[in-house]
Order: structure tokens, then C-alpha cells, then sequence
């Protein structure tokens, strides 16, 4: 199997001729078919598991369960409650009991058909505040109301905030499961040697943290489990670590063969791991002159039966938004509680976007009430470069004003009320981060090698992972112009934890800044050590232009650089591995830190068109305004944010992944209803560029940003083309209709 690696036109030509290999199309000699045998039940014990009439099918090679497998306490947090498969107890419909490798799809299906499973149904819990109760079923043992994670944390007063307000608006809202909608659907290879481990093909992109997990799991040391990640057919967050890889492993180490598995679309929905769904009871109070005094908030968040990536999700809910404004004094507390429901991991916007729906509606009621304009009252409290936030960031670069201003200017803001009735528009603002200290709080940067090729060609090396978003164009950019050569020359290559340096991954919107900071470091270190390698053979007074290297008149390439290197080092190639480490600080116990490089912000304004009706809405126009820094590649930049506006049109009119009891009932994408061109509107995008001195070439992040006010823009939109506020992600026609329509 070839590396995964990306010359940036290539790879766009590659994925436009259908050329790209994903894991569906990768076979190793010797390959088996992988295939689970999941829960009916949503919580039930096991009391009987019969797998002999499995084994006996013909071309069947392993059928395993939990008595087959090791059994460690692991997963890819603090909270270690994932297991390899079911011992005694399922705690979701989907949950995996045993797992079955044949010569042929075939042969698996019969198989898992075959194994014979007795259930004592349990009763189950599928709302977090329920899962809090007193006589709730206990889900796992060292959970405490099966509460995993309880955050509280207060700056400043807020009751003597409560007592300074004039205006108090706030409520319940809600944030609903989504699924990613990848178009590539769950898979993964895996093999197995006593020499060498453990080796998985998974789209992951974060295969460092994915092997630290999976080698718990198997009480293996690190270096005996090799993660290659094959390109990745989109992930938005879904795509992290997951438990079908492990299981390929166990099949892999129980066959001694190589084993595939990938998941149907319908297999993958039922045991999808979507967007957390968070309630929140929220209140922001401001005084008679629209300057916020204080923000309580409390959030509760459905985990699912095992802990994901919901921790980080509901932590960035409690305490990102309050960086946007001066809220003056702010108490948040989070529950994260176990439910009979699927996992939920993280999507884009990581919380922030849930959090900001409520937010930003809550802030448009209070302009209401004040008879303000929303756009004002914004301006009047957001902040401002140089300031340090109320949980301590440190924002050497904020243009959100500008952003905020030119958005109006774009948008025809001022016809605001003079547009007939159920047509609205809706702002919105949002933060975010460029990276994240506390993901691992043990390192936090990035590290890249950069190889000088005999043909004087530059390879790139780096530990983050591309994933569509446009990385490996963008490292290779800011090679190129550090170095002053043709992007052309340049190979950006990642992928494999068994060759390159490193990384934690792309999440938390760090792939710009942290790799691109750490290639720019590397770039520039060979760029000098040329030159010394030159003086060395040339002599004094050698000049770089544009990549060749200039002495008395005459030209010399990088491939005659290349060549006096490899002659002084017994034919070794030139490399230089540098690693960027962030001045950031790790957040407290309070939350209390700086915990990115640089802050990127976005001001946002849909306009809307409301069917009295039916409910529907239609966005029929879009702009966006960010301020992420020096933008390094423009189209990419806007694409991200075209991409991000489509998926937050999708998720406020239609998309609901729909769970009763445990049970998904829309497991298709026939009807799982996502947003097609038709439902997209024009989206004009601007950047307010300024260089932020803490990125690469002064860049922040976009890929996250640009999503993060979507959903509360258009719900601000939603009301002031209607007059009703709309609580309840998704604003469906049928829930505008029965906004508009009250019984």
C-alpha cells in the first residue's frame, strides 16, 4: 500500500478524476471481511452468547467475543468506560457483543445470523437530567448519578450582576444530534504480526492519540501499534477514534490475518456517534444602557453509553462564548450524564456553535426589549485587541469590530426594517480557537521535517492530518514562500505514526497555526543550513534567489546542493525537524488560562424568507466576515467558509437525527434530509486581514469559525422575519409552523 501523501495539484486532480483511494478501495493479501454483531436493546444484560454454530459456517476463520479479547479499562479521555466488546451488559441499541472475520461478505452475514444471544431487558434512561435522578439505572459503576463530568465555575458577582440589571433575557434552549454526513462511510484494515504489532489503515486524524488509546486496549506498548491513515472522505469530528478499528485489531490478531471492515450507511447511522445534544438554561442581564452585567448558564449533555469526545464538547460550551463580551460576571455549570443512547462525539464547532445559538438569540432579545439595534449592542460589548478576556485569553489580535461593520455594509443592514414581513435579517458573531492547550495537556505544538530531495525537490513532513480542509496546500505555501520556490517543489507528506514526527492531530482548529508553524520553523532552518552547506563549497558571499543559489555569476540548483550534501554524509539526504512550541497556558481547574496562539472571529447575517404557510424557511442570502488573520490561500479560505454556511443551513431548517428510546428512526439518507445546491444561497465572503504575529505567515484558524454563527444567525433571522423565537434546534417547518401556528 503506497504512503498517503499530497503534491497539492495532484491531489485535487486525483479527487476530481475519481483517482483517490480511500480505505473501501484498499486490499491486502489474505484480506477477510470483518462483520458485528450489535444489541437489539438499548440496555439489557447478557445471559446467554452461543457463537459455535458461527465458527462452524464455511470460510468463516474467527469468531471472537469478550472472552476472546483482552479486558483493559480504556478510551480516549480521563474517563476510561470503553470496553472491546460487551462481557455482561449492553448499554446501547447498536453495542458491540461479538464480531465475526470471513473469506466473503457472504460468509459474515450468514455467521452473525447464526450466533444465538439471550437478553434480560433492563430499564434505560435516554435524557440526561432524568439520568441524574436518584432512581435512575445506574449505566457505569464509578459515575455518580451517572454523572461523568460536573463543571462549575463563577468570575466576578453575579448575583450583585442580577441586582444591576435592568433587562434579564434568557430560557431553555436546546441543540440536537446531527449526524457528520461523511460521504465516506466507517471503515478500517487491520493486521497483525508478532514482530511488528498492531497495524490499522484508518481514517483517523488523530492517529497518535488513536494509537495511545488502542494500545491500552490491548495492554500493548505504543510501538507495537502502527496507525496509517489512508485519505479521509470527509470526518467533521465523527472520525476521531472509534471502536471498529479496535475490533478489526482483535479479528486481525484472532484470524493472523488481515481483516476489513466497513460499515454500510444503515449500520453506520444506527451506531453513529453525532453531535453531542446539549440543553441550555441561559440568562444574560444588561443595564438600561444595553452593557451586559451578567451571564448564568447551565448545560446538560447526553454523553450517550461511553465517553467520546463529550467532555471537551461541553466544557467548550460553559466558557468560549463568554470570550466574545464583556459579560462582566459569569457562572456556568455543565452536566455531562450517561444515557442508553449511542456514544455523541464532537462536530464542528465543538459546543461553541450549540452555545452560540442560544447566545446570540438571547442577545437579540435583550436588543428588543432595549429597542436597540442588535448590531450595536454588539459593538457596545464585544471585545477588543489587547484585551484579556474574562477566562484569560490573551487576544493580541481581535478585528471583530471591523468585522461586525463591514458585515452591515455588505448585508444593506439599515434596510433591516423596512423589509416586508416574514422576510428577516439575522446577526450573529462568534470566537475560536487556533488550537487548544488542554487537549493534551502534556504538549501542545507540532513538529515538521523538511527533506531536501536529490532532484532539489522539498518533501514535508508533518504529524497533523489532512482531511479536505486544505492542510497539505496550505504547508505547502508556507514552504514554498519561506524558502522562495514553487509550490510545484514541494511534497507535503503524513499520515503514518510508524514514519512521521508526532502530532496530536487536526481538531480544535490547530492544523493552520500549530503545523503551519512548525513547517515554517523547519523551512527556514534548511534555507540557512544551504546556505552554510554552499559557503562550505562555494565559498563566501553566496546569495539565495528564489531557491537557486547565486556565487561570482553563477547559478547552482537545490539538486546541486542536494549532491555536495549527500557526498559529505555517506549518501544521506538533507533533513531539518523542528518543533513549534505555543507560549499558551494550560487552563486551571477554574477554566482560567490562555489556551491558544491566537483567536480568530467571524460576524455573520442571513437574510431569510419565511413561508406563513408551511413553515419553511429559505436563507436567500448569506454573508460572512472574518477576521482569521493573513489569509494564506484565498480560495481555500473561502471554501471553508461556503462549506461551513451550507452544513449550518442544514442544521438549522432540516437536519435531525432523530432518537426515541435508544432507537434511530431516520437511518438513512433518504431520510436524513441534508441541504442540496438548491437549498444554498449566493454567500459572499470577506476577510478584515491583519497579521497576527503568533501564526504562520500571521494566519489564524477558519475551518471552525466559519460555522460557529451560523446557527445563531439565521435563528435571529428565523425571528425577525416572523416575531416568535424560535428555542429548539432544528427551526423545522414544522416547528416555525407551529411557532406561527399555536394551539
Amino acid at each position: 500500500m503506497r504512503d498517503n501523501k499530497t503534491k497539492s495539484p495532484l491531489d485535487l486532480q486525483s479527487k476530481l478524476e475519481g483517482q483517490t483511494r480511500y480505505v473501501h478501495d484498499m486490499n491486502l493479501p489474505g484480506q477477510l471481511v470483518g462483520a458485528i454483531y450489535r444489541s437489539p436493546y438499548a440496555h439489557a444484560r447478557i445471559t446467554r452468547l452461543d457463537v459455535e454454530r458461527a465458527r462452524e459456517v464455511e470460510g468463516v476463520v474467527a469468531v471472537i467475543t469478550a472472552a476472546d479479547v483482552p479486558e483493559h479499562q480504556y478510551g480516549p479521555t480521563k474517563f476510561k468506560d470503553w470496553n472491546i466488546l460487551a462481557k455482561d451488559r449492553v448499554l446501547f441499541i447498536g453495542d458491540e457483543i461479538a464480531a465475526v472475520a470471513a473469506e466473503t461478505k457472504e460468509a459474515a452475514a450468514k455467521a452473525l445470523a447464526l450466533i444465538e444471544a439471550d437478553f434480560e431487558p433492563l430499564p434505560g434512561v435516554f435524557d440526561p437530567e432524568a439520568a441524574m435522578a436518584p432512581d435512575a439505572p445506574a449505566l457505569h459503576e464509578d459515575a455518580e448519578l451517572n454523572r461523568p463530568m460536573h463543571i462549575e465555575l463563577e468570575r466576578g458577582d453575579v448575583e450583585r450582576g442580577k441586582r444591576e440589571a435592568v433587562v434579564v433575557k434568557g430560557g431553555r434552549y436546546r441543540s440536537n444530534r446531527i449526524y457528520q454526513g461523511h460521504l465516506e462511510p466507517i471503515g478500517a484494515i487491520a493486521s497483525w504480526s508478532d514482530e511488528e504489532g498492531i497495524t490499522i489503515w484508518a481514517p483517523s486524524h488523530i492517529p497518535y492519540r488513536a494509537r495511545e488509546t488502542y494500545a491500552a486496549g490491548f495492554g500493548l506498548p505504543e510501538d507495537k501499534v502502527r496507525i496509517i491513515v489512508p485519505p479521509i472522505g470527509g470526518s467533521f469530528g465523527s472520525k476521531y477514534v472509534l471502536k471498529v478499528h479496535v475490533i478489526a485489531a482483535a479479528l486481525a490478531m484472532a484470524a493472523r490475518r488481515p481483516v476489513k471492515i466497513v460499515m454500510d450507511r444503515y449500520e453506520d447511522m444506527i451506531t453513529a456517534h453525532p453531535r453531542v445534544p446539549l440543553i441550555f438554561d441561559i440568562e444574560i442581564g444588561a443595564d438600561r444602557d444595553g452593557n451586559f452585567v451578567y451571564k448564568e448558564l447551565a448545560v446538560y449533555a447526553d454523553a450517550g453509553a461511553r465517553v467520546y469526545w463529550s467532555p471537551n464538547v461541553i466544557s467548550t460550551a460553559c466558557t468560549r462564548p463568554d470570550n466574545i463580551y464583556h459579560f462582566r460576571n459569569v457562572r456556568s455549570e455543565g452536566h455531562l450524564c450517561y444515557s442508553n443512547n449511542s456514544p455523541t462525539t464532537c462536530m464542528r464547532g465543538f459546543g461553541n456553535a450549540e452555545m452560540l445559538f442560544a447566545v446570540e438569540s438571547v442577545i437579540d432579545e435583550i436588543a428588543l426589549e432595549l429597542n436597540m439595534d442588535p448590531a450595536q449592542l454588539r459593538l457596545n460589548n464585544i471585545v477588543h485587541q489587547g484585551d484579556t478576556t474574562i477566562h484569560g485569553y490573551e487576544l493580541d489580535t481581535c478585528e471583530l469590530e471591523q468585522c461586525i461593520e463591514k458585515v452591515k455594509e455588505l448585508s444593506g443592514w439599515s434596510r433591516r426594517n423596512e423589509l416586508p414581513q416574514y422576510r428577516g435579517l439575522g446577526l450573529a458573531v462568534a470566537n475560536h480557537v487556533s488550537g487548544f492547550r488542554a487537549i493534551d495537556p502534556r504538549f501542545d505544538g507540532s513538529t515538521s521535517v523538511v527533506r531536501l530531495k536529490s532532484d532539489g525537490t522539498l518533501e514535508v513532513e508533518t504529524g497533523e492530518i489532512e482531511l479536505g480542509q486544505g492542510m497539505s496546500l496550505t504547508y505547502a505555501r508556507i514552504a514554498s514562500r519561506t524558502l522562495g520556490i514553487a509550490e510545484s517543489g514541494v511534497l507535503v507528506k503524513s499520515g503514518d505514526t510508524g514514519r512521521y514526527p508526532y502530532g496530536l492531530g487536526t481538531l480544535a482548529s490547530r492544523s493552520t497555526v500549530m503545523g503551519g508553524n512548525a513547517v515554517r520553523m523547519a523551512a527556514g532552518s534548511i534555507r540557512r543550513v544551504i546556505l552554510e552547506l554552499a559557503a562550505e563549497v562555494l565559498g563566501e558571499g553566496v546569495q539565495w534567489q528564489e531557491g537557486t543559489l547565486i556565487h561570482e555569476g553563477r547559478s547552482y540548483s537545490l539538486s546541486d546542493a542536494s549532491a555536495w550534501y549527500r557526498a559529505r554524509h555517506a549518501g544521506e539526504e538533507l533533513e531539518i525537524k523542528e518543533t513549534y512550541v505555543p507560549d499558551t497556558v494550560l487552563p486551571d481547574a477554574t477554566y482560567y488560562g490562555h489556551p491558544s496562539p491566537n483567536y480568530p472571529f467571524a460576524a455573520h447575517v442571513a437574510e431569510v424568507e419565511v413561508d406563513p404557510d408551511t413553515g419553511r424557511t429559505r436563507v436567500v442570502g448569506y454573508w460572512a466576515v472574518h477576521d482569521s488573520g493573513t489569509i494564506i490561500h484565498e480560495t481555500m479560505a473561502k471554501g471553508q467558509v461556503f462549506g461551513a454556511v451550507a452544513q449550518g443551513i442544514g442544521w438549522v431548517t432540516m437536519e435531525d437525527f432523530v432518537v426515541k428510546e435508544g432507537r434511530v428512526m431516520n437511518p438513512s439518507l433518504m431520510d436524513y434530509r441534508m441541504p442540496g445546491a438548491k437549498d444554498i444561497p449566493q454567500i459572499e465572503v470577506a476577510f478584515i486581514q491583519e497579521a497576527d504575529p503568533h501564526g504562520p505567515m500571521g494566519a489564524k484558524s477558519i475551518g471552525e469559525v466559519a460555522l460557529d454563527p451560523v446557527p445563531g444567525a439565521i435563528a435571529n433571522a428565523i425571528a425577525h422575519a416572523t416575531g416568535k423565537r424560535g428555542y429548539d434546534l432544528p427551526l423545522s417547518a414544522e416547528r416555525v409552523w407551529r411557532m406561527l401556528h399555536p394551539e
